[in-house]
């Protein structure tokens, strides 16, 4: 227990010798940052996940079945939107990939001026739908988007072809610009290749929990290093739902932009560095 202890204080403060130095604590962060954006899009955009985004071509199949509470045009917005973003990605991978502390501040950079955009998107539409103020109820509007869409869902067949009836612009704006964002941080992620933190999908890390346990014994299972990023992702989510459920959703979006910007510091005075984890070379 100790040692899984010792390894999961290492992945969060890593040694000066480390390997992937600051890039695993930077990616736990941006784990959480996943959990906080998926709990917001499940939860207020109608059953699409963008940071998780493989569980919308899941969705697309129920949708086209008549599946209640599923619209197939939010999901296949959502994966065209994370492509975009996975474009954008590679892009700053080609420009930057010799040196991972600027590539991982580049992107995100990019990825905070998507969610920044989308926070800036939501109060304008805001006061243009709602006036300056929410209503007496205290109820956010994408609270109420998120109650408006549930009930649009429930009555609506799933492949009706969104009408200016029931579609709804922050819909369409949330997801344009959060899955670009996730899309960025997934091909970030990807080209790092820290073990054990994608930042998203985390079926192989739980996996390897169990099998390398069961293969090589308990003290082979990097249960340490492994539960800190599903603790991660979990945590985000919990936060997002939690703030999503007292109607704060525009909260959640500042919450992203903070650990976003966490990140960019954590990068910043490394950027000229020789550093094996920042060069790549060992």
């Amino acid at each position: 227990m100790t040692s899984h202890l010792a390894e999961a204080g290492r992945t969060l403060v890593p040694r000066k010798e480390d390997r992937y130095g600051l890039l695993s604590p930077a990616l736990v962060v941006l784990t959480f940052v996943a959990g906080l954006v998926d709990a917001l899009s499940y939860l207020s955009l109608g059953h699409v996940f963008v940071a998780n985004v493989t569980g919308n071509i899941v969705f697309l199949g129920f949708s086209i079945a008549h599946a209640q509470g599923f619209v197939w045009w939010t999901s296949a917005l959502t994966l065209v939107s994370f492509m975009v973003g996975a474009l954008i990605g590679g892009r700053i991978i080609r420009r930057f990939e010799e040196n991972r502390a600027k590539h991982l501040l580049v992107s995100t950079c990019v990825q905070a001026s998507f969610v920044l955009a989308a926070l800036i998107g939501v109060y304008l539409l805001n006061q243009l739908i709602t006036g300056p103020a929410d209503d007496a109820s205290g109820v956010s509007s994408i609270a109420r988007l998120a109650q408006t869409t549930q009930a649009s869902q429930a009555s609506q067949p799933s492949l009706n072809f969104p009408t200016a009836r029931h579609i709804d612009l922050h819909i369409i704006l949330l997801i344009v610009l959060l899955a670009p964002a996730m899309g960025i941080q997934n091909s970030t992620a990807r080209k790092l290749s820290v073990p054990d933190l994608p930042t998203t999908v985390l079926t192989m890390t739980l996996t390897g929990v169990v099998a390398d346990a069961s293969a090589h014994g308990h003290q082979q299972s990097k249960l340490g290093r492994r539960a800190v990023v599903m603790l991660a992702l979990a945590s985000g989510a919990l936060t997002g739902a939690l703030l999503q459920a007292h109607g704060h959703e525009n909260i959640i979006l500042m919450v992203m932009l903070g650990c976003l910007l966490a990140v960019i510091a954590m990068m910043i005075p490394h950027v000229h560095s020789d550093a094996p984890w920042v060069t790549g070379r060992q």
